[in-house]
């Protein structure tokens, strides 16, 4: 709400405490309406001046009601400017409006529902590949940290429709559900499946029995970080040098490796070319890894004479500025 706003009434109460202090001058002791006017600036003021005309008994019985009842007025209204603007309420108000505007023109953007650690790790990652998301949570002290990171949020429950709303669910491309609690990320699911039937949603379940919920909720993708975690322990107990490598390519500082999907469309340079016909390793670096057919089905070793059809999802591997490459190829 605009800070500003809490200035109505007491602003109302003063404009009607001088209408009838001006009227009251006026009619009871009959001088000008400028005069009366100044008679009741004078006397809200307390400067002290002496008054324009002598009063009456009425006119000194109105001049109490103005000093009892205005003073009093003006002395709250004034306190209410300056605790708007020590608080800053004012700078706070124009920011919010400023994000709400950035997140309102955001397309195909990422919702992030719940800041949790998982949330957390969620926004590094989207940080790091430099894509567009906010993020929606209740608790109000990420405001500050979100803030200072330059990125757009929204305070309020995120399984709320209207938190969702907010967000630019009707845009968004996906909408990541990582809250600590199921049963609120269940809320999410079905919230955001309602407002966008076709955003794409992943969730997280902390217990297995809740997967199902999820999927039928409306989850296209449900992510256990338990389930997760243990199997990357078993990997590195069982192959520790190749989850090292693997480490090695996608984590490294010194090696900026990424994986990135391209659709392939139907007026596509590649589209009806074998692999080896179509260059992108020789004219971009990046390699294909695997292909995802139109039907689901995937090709995880597509060889030279692969050939790339309209609708193919090329799952690939390489630098920023590779991948930059192959895009532009497409």
């Amino acid at each position: 709400m605009n800070p500003l706003r809490r200035l109505g009434i007491p602003f109302l109460f003063l404009g009607m405490i001088i209408v009838l202090g001006v009227l009251g001058y006026k009619f009871i002791e009959g001088v000008p309406a400028f005069d009366a006017l100044y008679m009741v600036v004078i006397t809200l003021s307390t400067v002290g001046f002496n008054e324009v005309v002598p009063l009456s008994n009425a006119g000194k019985l109105l001049t109490i009601f103005l000093i009892v009842g205005g003073v009093g007025t003006v002395a709250y209204t004034v306190g209410q400017i300056i605790e708007i603007v020590v608080e800053g309420q004012i700078v706070g108000y124009r920011r919010r409006r400023q994000m709400e505007k950035r997140i309102a023109s955001m397309k195909d953007h990422y919702i992030i529902c719940g800041f949790g650690r998982v949330g957390h790790q969620v926004a590094e990652e989207l940080t790091a590949s430099k894509e567009s998301f906010v993020v929606v949570d209740v608790k109000q002290e990420i405001a500050e940290e979100l803030a200072g990171k330059n990125i757009p949020y929204v305070i309020g429950s995120p399984a709320s429709d209207e938190s969702l709303e907010d967000a630019g669910v009707k845009k968004a491309k996906v909408v990541v559900a990582c809250h600590d609690s199921d049963a609120d990320n269940v809320f999410v699911v079905l919230s955001a499946r309602v407002a966008n039937p076709k955003v794409y949603i992943i969730a997280r379940a902390g217990q297995k029995e809740t997967e199902s919920k999820l999927l039928k909720a409306g989850a296209n993708r449900v992510i256990s970080p338990y389930f997760i975690a243990g199997r990357r322990m078993a990997a590195m107990a069982l192959r520790p040098i190749t989850i090292d490598y693997l480490d090695t390519v996608m984590r490294s500082e010194h090696v900026n490796l990424g994986l990135r999907e391209f659709l392939v469309r139907e007026k596509s340079k590649i589209t009806g070319k074998a692999l080896s016909k179509t260059n992108i390793r020789q004219d971009s670096g990046a390699t294909v890894l695997a292909i995802r057919k139109p039907d689901g089905a995937f090709n995880l070793q597509p060889i030279s004479n692969t050939v790339i059809e309209s609708g193919d999802l090329l799952i690939t591997i390489g630098t920023p500025e590779q991948l930059e490459l192959l895009d532009k190829m497409l």
